[in-house]
């Protein structure tokens, strides 16, 4: 794979999480123009996602059947389309609805960027390139939010949605760009009792199974913030929306660098084994975070710190835990493996993360929050050491 390829499949997967954290210190000022309370202002989050969830159970078998760059491109061009509405939005409900249409499109970008990885790489170069996917992926939440903030206080929220228009436009360029990887001798028919037995048989894979869930606990921690952090930021510890942009850039920056750590330790050490370390991690960090907040000895900078260390464990236990539950699929069943692994990881994380925000804005829930997700990540991963795991990415190339 070329780096120019690696750079445009980046691009794409990261057009969901721009799409969301965009907008994120804009929620307030939502709540406010549209007259609504925050939980509505959240369900336009936690819409997208279970959007987007549904989006990788039907983009994973269409790509199977019709290839990949079709696909990505038409849903692109319905993610602009569905950005310019819930730009225009003129109540809560259509910001909804057009969020949710938001989310199916843009789950082509990371479903189809992972097929097309595992379509032209294997092993532990496959688990590089998803680690620098990764690396790209964590470009958003550091970016878009330092977009989004000043945008957000210079032209109210509506503006902060139409950075996502232009990224939307851009998206449609690059994929007019990209190359196919499925050629067609490797194709296969797609029909509604084949899919599900598709998936069904993906959920008999255990080994599949499992990394997928450790990939939905790790997504779970950058959820519960991604819900949250707008209101504990803003209205418990005081912080203005181009304040909160820059401090919640700092806190994606983590995901970022540890992105790139990932990519140099899998030079010396196989994707299971860095797995099993930045688990311990997650669990310690979230550990720290849980306690200090339970005894109210959680100021802001501590809180910054620890959520930072626990977005960068993200990024290595996602990586690595998709490139072991991929290695576990045939090849012919990579797009449907990776839409049902983009689908899982999302689900959990998108019902119960608005449910914290119930809670007030203190810290407290949004620890509880990462604690738990922390917890089922290592419960996850003792079962999937239990299992067999292809020696690509147990021992090493």
């Amino acid at each position: 794979m070329t780096p120019l390829l690696v750079a445009a499949l980046g691009f794409l997967s990261m057009g969901s999480a721009f799409a969301t954290d965009t907008y994120l210190p804009a929620l307030p000022d939502i709540a406010l123009d549209l007259r609504t309370s925050p939980a509505l202002v959240q369900a336009t989050l936690t819409v997208f996602v279970i959007a987007q969830a549904a989006g990788n159970l039907v983009i994973g078998p269409v790509s199977d059947r019709f290839g990949r760059w079709r696909p990505l491109l038409i849903s692109t061009i319905v993610f602009v389309l569905a950005s310019v509405g819930a730009a225009l939005a003129q109540d809560i409900w259509m910001l909804i609805a057009m969020r949710a249409v938001q989310g199916l499109a843009s789950a082509a970008g990371p479903v189809i960027a992972r097929a097309v990885v595992a379509d032209l790489t294997h092993g532990v170069q496959a688990a590089r390139l998803f680690g620098i996917l990764m690396m790209v992926f964590g470009i958003a939440p550091v970016i878009a939010p330092v977009i989004g903030g000043p945008l957000a206080e210079l032209g109210g929220w509506r503006l902060a949605m139409g950075a996502i228009v232009a990224l939307g436009v851009v998206g449609v360029l690059v994929a007019l760009r990209l190359p196919e990887s499925l050629p067609r001798d490797r194709r296969r028919a797609v029909r509604l009792r084949s899919v599900f037995g598709d998936y069904t048989g993906l959920v008999r894979n255990r080994t599949f199974f499992a990394g997928s869930l450790v990939v939905m606990a790790a997504f779970g921690i950058i959820m519960t913030w991604l819900s949250n952090s707008s209101f504990v930021l803003q209205e418990h510890y005081g912080l203005s929306p181009t304040g909160y942009a820059v401090t919640f850039a700092a806190n994606s920056a983590g995901f970022g660098l540890a992105a790139m750590l990932n990519s140099a330790l899998l030079r010396r050490f196989p994707p299971a084994a860095i797995l099993r370390g930045t688990i311990f991690v997650s669990v310690a960090v979230t550990a720290a975070a849980l306690v200090l907040a339970l005894v109210d000895a959680l100021p802001l900078w501590t809180l910054l710190v620890l959520v930072t260390i626990a977005f960068g464990s993200t990024a290595p236990i996602m990586s690595n835990a998709t490139a072991v539950a991929l290695a576990a699929v045939r090849p012919t069943e990579v797009g449907t493996a990776s839409a049902f692994l983009g689908a899982l990881e999302f689900l959990l994380p998108a019902i119960v993360a608005p449910m914290l925000g119930l809670f007030g804005s203190s810290p407290e829930p949004t620890a509880i929050g990462f604690f738990a997700y922390a917890l089922l990540g290592l419960a996850l991963w003792a079962r999937l050491r239990a299992l067999p795991i292809r020696a690509q990415v147990s021992r090493g190339a």
